[in-house]
């Protein structure tokens, strides 16, 4: 059996702006890194970033929520500029070099790369476990938050292959398998 990791991707100012139960998810979020952290379970951070404008690394929309638990000396940080964290980062290198094979995700927004990151992850044959109350994005004109929220935990579930599957846990629920 390989290691767990947890992913925490986009918890950024910009990106939470208006999200749904923001202080609630951040929270939750926190809730998993701090169980994480007991386990000795690596935490990797992600953030998003564009050449210019509010996510511009440095800017003020690019830094992370100040809600949300700082990375410590040993967690990785991914710096990423399209949704699926695994697309042209050290991700994947990462994850190998700790021989990683199952990842919590949690992180925003919900129906961009929450979703698309861990479509990625099983695309690659991971074991993906979806931080159900741990993730979050804005309402748009279609549907609520919550309908999005419900909607993609659905659908995430019913992946399904020989080698890879998603299930949700809440934050309230994880228990890591072993100390790594």
């Amino acid at each position: 059996m390989g290691k767990e990791v947890l992913i925490v991707i986009d918890v950024q100012n910009a990106v939470m702006e208006n999200t749904y139960q923001c202080e609630e998810k951040i929270n939750n979020m926190n809730r998993a890194i701090h169980r994480a952290r007991e386990k000795q379970i690596p935490v990797i951070y992600v953030q998003h970033e564009y050449p210019e404008g509010p996510m511009k690394r440095g800017a003020e929309g690019w830094q992370l929520h100040p809600d949300l638990e700082k990375p410590l000396e040993q967690d990785a940080v991914i710096f990423k500029t399209v949704p699926n964290a695994f697309v042209n980062t050290s991700l994947k290198r990462t994850l190998d070099n700790v021989g990683a094979d199952h990842l919590f995700i949690c992180g925003a927004q919900t129906d961009y790369c929450v979703d698309s990151t861990s479509r990625g992850a099983f695309d690659r044959g991971y074991h993906v476990t979806l931080v159900s109350d741990a993730h979050t994005t804005c309402s748009n004109e279609y549907l609520s938050a919550s309908q999005i929220i419900d909607h993609t935990q659905y659908t995430l579930v019913n992946f399904w292959s020989e080698t890879a599957a998603i299930d949700l846990k809440s934050s309230h629920e994880l228990e890591w398998e072993r100390v790594n």
